[in-house]
Parts: structure tokens; C-alpha cells; sequence
């Protein structure tokens, strides 16, 4: 006990700990606002499940290091008391917290429990080293910070268990000593509520030492452990374990459903900003986000861009940010102080362009799959980020790849991508009789025909079958047919938010004109945009996607497809926007199981399913870097179906034709096929002409698609 040390040690880290934060959250008042404490019911659901919960961190690709870091951070949990208590002894010997005195029963079980946390922890930790310094694990970043954090942690644990150790042999000595007249150190007898400090206390003892070397070991471990606590709290600022402190906040401040919409900028305020030239254009959450980054990699393991090569890590991002968030504390905290314009404009001058931070083709190569965010554990918003810097780009630099130019062109002039003529939209159905939405007569659902189903070839099967679906469960439905128009997906993901908005609000005004309030699309990125993203703009729908629907139909009985003949074995390749943004992942394989087709289920799929590199307005581009995506993941649906080949499935246009040519690509075309979940249901239905008119769309007049890249 020594109330004079104890509070000069908590004096000096104190100060110290806020002199630090100060620094390190004075920048953070200079960048964009952003309110992120509504709907606080949810906020603490997240921060109970994935923040106190851990629950990323045993997800099942990476569950042996998810229960390592358990194991420590329950143990951070459990030693909190622990820690008052022991600074609590360092004024007053006999301190204990309410209710947690050592001699009553709920204090005795703390104990226990806490000793079985400090093995937890020691075990943990003996995982971490190995992992770092034999088998290095090439999503970890390689640095000597992340050994001496293991060490700090383990040394806080060896000191716990050395002072209740030197506890343990003081009062067996003294039984010993009222017993015998002797203070010999006798054998340690095993306390049930001390496992860990009964564990060193036989070491000692087999060591051994003398129960005086004991006891000056003890007060030793004691000082040191405070002075640990002190000196970690006050490191974990300067590196990439500031997370410890910043994580379980970040949680909170997650953003919550919808997480498949974009920010909506407003294009026409008066303090209008059009994407992030700077890190001033960073909101504080951006920056809370790569302070919170553990650097753990995991946002590596199914990351469509960097699997292939592409010049672009997410968690190298976070690095990048952060080391220049310190770089540029100064101005922005002149910044955050500044009163008068002129010191506004000479911190604004001191700061480089975001692009010199992350450069330009690591942030036009990222496919917004979200597996990022997916797989990241502190819940890092990484994808708004980039597409705020393409959205600067795009809109306020003019330097975006050429390709994205003629979407942008055929977006704004004919209503979609290719700039295929807008008069030609119905050109698909033209032999089908389809009801269409101006027609004035009531309808269920809209069938949200989308961009692709209504103007590329192979697309457009997909449409019919989907018609001859509806048609034989007798489904009210009706199209927009030349109305129709594109939803802008790729042109807010390309960074042309602008064009997007365009979009946006007259598909609203022409939806809600024509009082539409069930829309069922076959595009997971129509599905995204309709659902999530049009609520920004007054529209608010009821957006399935067609194996939802068919999948309903089938339990609803309406819809009784036979077994699809020929097909051989079925993978199924879940699209990033239909199972990651939108978690629907059961649906396309329960419309499946109806047309008596079991799934062979790729090694990643559902949650960890790989990306076919179409997302993000990816698919309009040149894949000039790395190999490509879309044959990364045609090998591997390959190797699960094996030699005989068979069929790859899939829900979203994008991913069917990116899988297609990928089997082109790579000189698979006589093994595998590739199929929509509604052409393989279509073919079950019982109603042979409602069947053969899926397949008949050679019949209808072909619109050349604009080339989407060179083979």
C-alpha cells in the first residue's frame, strides 16, 4: 500500500492519456458532421452481438484466431474489476469492491472466474505469438507492435497470477507457522477459487524459492501490474491497436440497415460537397473507422481485387488514412480553430489531394462486393469511402476511365448502359402479349424487367422464362415497357452521383404514377437500388427478387415445376448484391430444390461468396491489372463440379454473363453451362408451350449489345 505512488502513477497516465487523445481527436473536429446516434435501440443490439458478443470474430473462416482473441478480450472484461480493485489496495489494503469481498461466496467465484480468464488470456496470447512469428499467416501485417501488445497482455496476466500467488504461499505459511512454530514454505495447497495463482504458487515452490523471495516477488508484480495498465493504456494511441479503445464505439456507431444505400449528397445546398478531394472530406466516423481497424486482414481473405492481384486492400487503406490523418494533425486541427478565412484557406492549402493518399487504381478496382465489410469484426464502412472518392472524380476532376464515359452517355441519352435505343426496350416480349403498366388495368406485381433483360441477348431468355413463370402460377402482373428506365446503379457506384439522381427521381415519379407497390426484378442491383436506395427519393416498395418469389410461389403451392431434366450437377453462384447487401441466400436454393436440383455447394458461398468482378460499375470496365475475377471463380465452380462438368447458377445478369464468358475465356464451354435459377425452374414447369416459349427468344428480333470489353 502506498496512497502517494498510486496516485502520482494514475496522475501521470492520466495526463499523459489525455494530452495523447487530444492529439489524436483534435483532427477529427475539423472533418464532415455526421450523425450517428439515431435509432439507438438498434445501435446497442449491434454493439451487444458484434461488439460485446464478438460475434464476427468466430465467424467460420477464421474461428480458431476468433476464439483466440475471445479468450483475451473476455479476459480484459472479467479483469476490469480486477483492475479497480487492485488500484483500490494501492490506497487501501483492504479494498474490495461492493459485494466482491474475498471471503464471501459471489467473491469467491470472481475469483475463479477471473483465474480462468488469466489462462484463457495466456493461452490466447501463446496463439497469437505463434501465429505471428511460425506460421505468419499472409493476411496479418507483419510488425513488431503487434508482439510487444502480446507480451504487455502477457505480462499483465503473469503479474495477476504472481501476486495472488505470493497470497496464496503468505497464508499456508502462516497455517504452517501456527501449526509447527516453523514458517517453512510448505507444498501450496490447490484453493478451487485461485486455479492461476495456485499454478504459480507451486511453481515457486518447486523452484524453490523462500517464502520471503515469494512475498518481495508478489509486491514486485503487484507495482508492475498497475505500472502496465498505465503504460498500455497510454501506447495503444500511437499504433493500430488504438482499436482496443475505439472499436466497441465504432459499433455503436455503425451504419444500419439499409447498409445496401449509398449516401444521397445534396447536389444542390448551398454547402454542397460532390465527393472527398481531401481528408477534410472525410466524415469523423471515416476517420473513427481506420483508427478502429485492427489490421487483422480479414477483409483480405475474399476480397474479389486483391485474391486476383488488383492494387487494392482495404485494410492497406485503413493504414494509409490513418498515418495521414497524423500527418496533416496540424492544419486540421487549425482548421477545426480557425475563426477567420484566411486561416481556414492557409490550413485547407496544407492538405494533399485524397488521390496522393489512395491512389487512383486502387480505388476504381474495388467491385463493392462488401465482403469487407462482411468479414471485418469492428463493422469498417470501407466501400462508401471509395466511392466518395470516385464520386470527385467523376464529377469534379473529369478523370475516370473512358469506358465509364459511354455508360454515362448511354445512361443519359437512351436510359441505359449500352445506349441502345430506348424505343427497343420491349422489343424482348413482343411475341409474349405482356400486360404493361399504362395499359390502366390492375396488376399485382410490376416485373422490373432491368436494363439487362431487356436488351442483352442471353438476358433476355431469362426474361421469358420468368413471364412463363408467372404466367403458369397465374401471377397479375404487368411491365413498364418503354417506360422503363435504368435505376443508375452503375452510375452512382462509377462516382456520377449526379446522373444517378436523375435517374432516381424520375423512375419514382414514373412509379409511383402508375401507383406501384410490389415490383419483382431479376437484377440483385435493381433489387439494391429499388429497395434501398429509392426511399431517398419518395419510393417506397415492396422489391423482390424472382427466386424469392418462385420460392413463395412453390410453398404457396400456385407453382409446381417438375425435375428439370439434363442438367448434370448444379453449383450456385451467389451474387454479392443479392446474398451480402440484401441476405438472400436460401431463397434461389429452396427455387432450386423445386425443379429437383441439388445444390454442390462451392467452398464459398452464401456470406463468403466470391464476387464474379461485375460489381461497382466494374463490369463496364477494362480488368487491366491482376487476373481476372470472373476465372478466378469459374475455376473453382469448376473444381466442385468436377470433371464430368454441369451447371453454374446463378440470379443476376451481370454475374451470368461474367461467368459465361468466363467459361469462354478459359476453353470450358463443353463442361459447363451456365444457367439463371428461373431458365432452370422454367424448364420443370408441367405446361409444355409455357416452356418452349422461354426458349424461344431467337425468335424475337436480336439487338447487338455494345461490347462490354475485349475478350
Amino acid at each position: 500500500m502506498s496512497p502517494a505512488l498510486t496516485a502520482g502513477m494514475l496522475l501521470v497516465a492520466a495526463l499523459v492519456f489525455a494530452f495523447t487523445m487530444t492529439r489524436r481527436i483534435a483532427p477529427l473536429l475539423a472533418l464532415r458532421r455526421e450523425d450517428r446516434l439515431d435509432r439507438a435501440g438498434e445501435r446497442l443490439r449491434a454493439l451487444l452481438r458484434f461488439g460485446l458478443g464478438q460475434r464476427r470474430l468466430v465467424d467460420p473462416e477464421e474461428r480458431g484466431p476468433g476464439l483466440l482473441h475471445v479468450l483475451i478480450f473476455v479476459a480484459f472484461l472479467v479483469l476490469a474489476l480486477r483492475t479497480i480493485t487492485l488500484f483500490g489496495m494501492g490506497f487501501s489494503a483492504g479494498f474490495h469492491l461492493p459485494l466482491l469481498a474475498p471471503e464471501s461466496a459471489l467473491g469467491r467465484a470472481y475469483l475463479f472466474a477471473k483465474d480462468l480468464v488469466v489462462l484463457g488470456a495466456l493461452v490466447g496470447v501463446a496463439g497469437f505469438l505463434w501465429r505471428r512469428l511460425v506460421t505468419r499467416p499472409d493476411r496479418l501485417t507483419r510488425s513488431p507492435e503487434g508482439v510487444v501488445i502480446l507480451l504487455f497482455i502477457a505480462g499483465l496476466m503473469v503479474t495477476d497470477m504472481a501476486w495472488d500467488a505470493s497470497g496464496i504461499v503468505f497464508h499456508d505459511t502462516l497455517r504452517a507457522q501456527i501449526a509447527t512454530g516453523r514458517a517453512d514454505f510448505v507444498r501450496p495447497v490447490l484453493e478451487w477459487s485461485a486455479p492461476a495463482g495456485s499454478l504459480a504458487a507451486y511453481a515457486f515452490y518447486a523452484a524453490g524459492f523462500s517464502p520471503g523471495a515469494v512475498f518481495a516477488i508478489g509486491a514486485a508484480a503487484f507495482w508492475l501490474h498497475l505500472a502496465l495498465i498505465l503504460v498500455f493504456g497510454n501506447v495503444l494511441p500511437y499504433g493500430k491497436h488504438f482499436h482496443i479503445i475505439t472499436a466497441l464505439p465504432n459499433v455503436f456507431f455503425t451504419r444500419l440497415p439499409p447498409t445496401g444505400a449509398l449516401q444521397k449528397l445534396e447536389l444542390e445546398a448551398e454547402d454542397a460537397r460532390f465527393g472527398t478531394a481531401t481528408v477534410k472530406d472525410l466524415s469523423w466516423k471515416e476517420a473513427w473507422d481506420v483508427y478502429s481497424c485492427t489490421e487483422c486482414g480479414r477483409c483480405q481473405t475474399h476480397c474479389p481485387t486483391y485474391v486476383t492481384g488488383k492494387p487494392l486492400s482495404h485494410k492497406e487503406v485503413n493504414r494509409a488514412i490513418r498515418h495521414h490523418l497524423a500527418e496533416v494533425a496540424t492544419p486540421l486541427t487549425a482548421l477545426a480553430r480557425a475563426k477567420d478565412p484566411a486561416a481556414r484557406d492557409a490550413a485547407l492549402a496544407a492538405l494533399p489531394p485524397i488521390a496522393s493518399v489512395v491512389p487512383p487504381e486502387t480505388f476504381w478496382a474495388c467491385t463493392t462486393c462488401g465482403w469487407c465489410e462482411t468479414g471485418c469484426p469492428v463493422l469498417i464502412e470501407n466501400i462508401p469511402r471509395l466511392v466518395d472518392m470516385r464520386r470527385q472524380a467523376v464529377q469534379v476532376d473529369a478523370t475516370f476511365p473512358d469506358e465509364a464515359q459511354r455508360v454515362f452517355r448511354g445512361i443519359e441519352t437512351q436510359g441505359n448502359p449500352w445506349g441502345i435505343g430506348s424505343n427497343k426496350r420491349a422489343e424482348w416480349c413482343e411475341d409474349l402479349d405482356v400486360p404493361r403498366a399504362a395499359s390502366g388495368e390492375p396488376f399485382e406485381w410490376l416485373f422490373f424487367v432491368g436494363c439487362a433483360g431487356a436488351f442483352d441477348d442471353r438476358q433476355r431468355k431469362v426474361s421469358r422464362a420468368i413471364v412463363s413463370i408467372l404466367r403458369e402460377a397465374k401471377v397479375s402482373f404487368a411491365i413498364l415497357g418503354e417506360e422503363e428506365t435504368c435505376t443508375g446503379d452503375a452510375a452512382r457506384r462509377l462516382g456520377n452521383e449526379y446522373l444517378f439522381q436523375m435517374q432516381a427521381t424520375a423512375l419514382v415519379e414514373t412509379l409511383n404514377g402508375h401507383g406501384v407497390k410490389k415490383i419483382l426484378v431479376q437484377c440483385p442491383h435493381c433489387l439494391n437500388t429499388l429497395a434501398n436506395e429509392l426511399p431517398q427519393f419518395g419510393g417506397r416498395y415492396e422489391v423482390v427478387h424472382h427466386a424469392e418469389l418462385i420460392a413463395r410461389l412453390v410453398r404457396e403451392g400456385r407453382l409446381r415445376p417438375t425435375a428439370a431434366a439434363g442438367l448434370g450437377e448444379v453449383t450456385f453462384h451467389d451474387p454479392c448484391y443479392l446474398a451480402r447487401w440484401n441476405g438472400i441466400t436460401e431463397a434461389p436454393r429452396e427455387a432450386l430444390a423445386a425443379a429437383g436440383v441439388s445444390v454442390r455447394e462451392m467452398p464459398r458461398n452464401r456470406r463468403q461468396g466470391f464476387c464474379c468482378g461485375a460489381g461497382g460499375g466494374r463490369f463496364w470496365l477494362e480488368e487491366k491489372l491482376g487476373s481476372r475475377v470472373n476465372q478466378a471463380r469459374v475455376a473453382e465452380a469448376a473444381a466442385t463440379l468436377g470433371d464430368a462438368g454441369g451447371v453454374v447458377a446463378t440470379g443476376c445478369p451481370f454475374c451470368l454473363t461474367m461467368m459465361k464468358d468466363a467459361v469462354n475465356e478459359t476453353g470450358r464451354e463443353e463442361k459447363l453451362r451456365v444457367l439463371d435459377v428461373a431458365e432452370i425452374v422454367a424448364r420443370g414447369l408441367s405446361d409444355h408451350s409455357a416452356r418452349a416459349g422461354a426458349d424461344q427468344a431467337s425468335a424475337v428480333p436480336a439487338v447487338p449489345a455494345a461490347p462490354r470489353r475485349e475478350p
